[in-house]
């Protein structure tokens, strides 16, 4: 292994390292309590070391939300084929969200005040990055879903839709924070029952 090459796979291990240490201290002390000095502490360097890597919290902040960003994307796409119904797409939607939030409560803790407009960041580059990874998301849902209602030519409009599952991913996410997982699934069977009904009443 050549000089050149082991620096970059030390310098990918101390990313690795930093990011891991700032999700544990965002996911304990929460967005605007976390400092650069809490991180440096929990990844064991020093400040100005920390520095060299990144420049901002807010910086480390998206870089977190932006690796969180692909596996969502990569999954979904994964879980939703081009064959699948608009209502299995729909469940399989739904049924991400619970799952993934559940075993991601960290990721939950971060992007859910993102999802609500509580975090803005200063710095017009960090506000793209930071939306970035949720419009690719959003923008294959609402592809995917505007086909399967022009395919069964149903009486859906989409952006309304696209609207209800965001209003419904907040609530499934608050409740999952708060220990209440039963509710959080019965709120998701709850969304999937009314589209149903919906559908049934319309058609």
């Amino acid at each position: 292994m050549s000089i050149k090459e082991r620096r970059e796979r030390e310098e990918q291990a101390r990313h690795r390292a930093i990011l891991s240490a700032a999700e544990a201290v965002f996911t304990r002390n929460g967005y605007f309590n976390a400092r650069m000095d809490d991180i440096a502490k929990a990844a064991e360097l020093a400040k100005g070391t920390l520095y060299y890597y990144f420049k901002s919290k807010d910086e480390i902040f998206v870089r977190l939300l932006e690796r969180e960003s692909r596996k969502v994307n990569e999954e979904i796409r994964r879980r939703i084929p081009e064959d699948c119904s608009f209502r299995e797409a729909l469940e399989q939607i739904v049924v991400f969200n619970l799952e993934y939030f559940e075993k991601n409560r960290s990721f939950l803790k971060m992007v859910l005040p993102c999802m609500c407009g509580f975090i803005a960041f200063k710095k017009k580059d960090l506000v793209a990055r930071s939306t970035q990874g949720f419009e690719a998301h959003g923008e294959f849902i609402r592809e995917i879903l505007s086909r399967k209602i022009r395919q069964e030519s149903l009486p859906i409009r989409v952006e309304e839709l696209l609207e209800f599952i965001k209003t419904m991913q907040i609530g499934i996410g608050l409740k999952l924070l708060e220990g209440r997982r039963e509710e959080a699934r019965a709120a998701g069977r709850f969304f999937l029952d009314l589209i149903r009904r919906n559908m049934e009443e319309t058609s």
